[in-house]
């Protein structure tokens, strides 16, 4: 039976992929990481495992610690982690709306906490066989893809993350030959995330969080050791850095 874990798991994304998984493969260990409690949709799940936790570096390494000492061992990781806009904070569209705190929060959150948790879970994941590490990013922190401009902070963490991402698939790729690390472009999809810049959005263009999340699942399935490190659209196409 193979344990995969999810961490944002209490937003939109992190519900739905947590759904899609219990209901694609139900016999799926599921190890639920969230700032929230677990949501009265999942008690009934046996093989879910739910563990409030803050989006925090110290909380997430000794989490990690807690599991390795009990011998988990992880057959894929989702992250969700990460925001774009909270409190008085949006996204920059002039470079005069920068400000020190705000980008701050951007790197620690979008950059840096995600990076740790990778960190944290390196003694998790198995040596000689098939694992996963997918993070969701954005295409707007593909620097090539840049013409419109704006959303400073959010963009530069994220392209920030990619590399990241990527120069840890690189030395994985020494110690765990089969471990895939990707960064995922989900679309835009109707959650909090994407709430306040729906109204001029095309139809078609705003994903619900099923879909979204069908979509991952279908990313990750398919990718293999040799992708690893690469940035991904939800079709599974590769997007420019």
């Amino acid at each position: 039976m193979s344990t995969i874990a999810i961490f944002g798991a209490g937003g939109g994304i992190g519900k739905a992929l947590i759904q899609t998984l219990a209901r694609t493969k139900p016999n799926t260990n599921i190890r639920a990481v969230s700032s929230q409690a677990q949501p009265n949709e999942f008690e009934s799940n046996p093989h879910l495992s739910w563990q409030q936790t803050p989006h925090e570096i110290p909380a997430l390494e000794a989490l990690c610690e807690a599991w390795h000492e009990d011998g988990v061992v992880l057959d894929g990781v989702v992250s969700t982690i990460g925001w774009l806009h909270r409190d008085a904070w949006m996204p920059e569209r002039r470079i005069e709306q920068l400000n020190e705190a705000q980008l701050n929060a951007y790197f620690h959150d979008n950059v840096i906490v995600p990076s740790m948790l990778l960190k944290a879970l390196k003694p998790l994941f198995p040596k000689k066989s098939p694992s996963f590490f997918a993070q969701l990013s954005a295409k707007v922190g593909s620097i090539g893809d840049n013409e419109l401009g704006g959303w400073y902070g959010y963009r530069a963490s994220k392209a920030a993350l990619n590399m990241m991402l990527k120069t840890a698939a690189i030395e994985f790729k020494r110690t765990h030959k089969q471990l895939v690390i990707s960064s995922i472009h989900p679309g835009t999809t109707d959650t909090k995330l994407s709430e306040p810049f729906q109204e001029r959005l095309p139809a078609d263009k705003l994903f619900s969080a099923e879909q979204t999340a069908e979509r991952m699942w279908d990313v990750i399935a398919k990718l293999k050791p040799e992708d690893s490190g690469g940035f991904w659209f939800w079709d599974g196409t590769r997007l420019p850095w």
